[in-house]
């Protein structure tokens, strides 16, 4: 077949086809029929258009609510957390850690107050923290005191409890009836060092 045979059968086709048309067509009801078919059919693909368009900028408004939301969770969690660790930095700058023994920081409030060495013995006692999940570790001391007024009692136990970094407990106190003067003190001072959060 040559060129010239194609696209004379090519054009055949075409004519065939737009008699074919024009028929369908041949009166005014068939051409408003297809005028109103076609539009449906336009209005149709424009709805489904719009309407995919629509529900991808609901669903993008949605997924940016929720975001937004995530966003103030972790702004509120991220001060917490700053809270924290002013906290953290306020407390670790209160118990500071003292350059001598726990025992010699005992001691010397002890002599301080004038006690007789004869009358009061310190023994240390291990360090320990809680469990490994704690943040800080315990070391301790417990004090034995003799021959004590309840005067120096009271005192002593000012200085222990007010200095930052030490905690009084375990306090047990006993006293001879009529002797003011030989109270008999038991009691454990604890200091608190932060450990290092790796």
């Amino acid at each position: 077949m040559d060129k010239d045979s194609i696209k004379q059968k090519i054009q055949e086709l075409i004519e065939k086809a737009r008699e074919k048309f024009d028929a369908l067509i041949a009166t005014e009801r068939d051409r408003r029929a297809l005028f109103l078919g076609s539009t449906a059919i336009i209005v149709i693909v424009i709805y489904l258009v719009f309407h995919s368009y629509s529900s991808g900028v609901d669903s993008l408004q949605k997924r940016s609510v929720q975001l937004e939301k995530e966003l103030q969770e972790v702004k509120a969690l991220k001060a917490e957390y700053e809270d924290s660790q002013t906290k953290i930095a306020e407390l670790s700058s209160k118990i500071t850690k003292e350059n001598e023994d726990l025992i010699s920081v005992v001691e010397k409030i002890l002599l301080n107050e004038e006690l007789d060495r004869k009358n009061f013995s310190i023994r240390d006692v291990n360090s320990r923290s809680n469990s490994d999940e704690d943040f800080y570790e315990e070391k301790s001391v417990d004090v034995e005191l003799n021959k004590l007024s309840l005067n120096s009692l009271v005192d002593i136990l000012y200085k222990l409890q007010n200095k930052p970094s030490l905690k009084v407990s375990n306090l047990n106190i006993s006293t001879k009836s009529g002797k003011s003067d030989s109270t008999k003190v038991k009691l454990r001072v604890s200091t608190y060092e932060f450990k290092q959060v790796s």
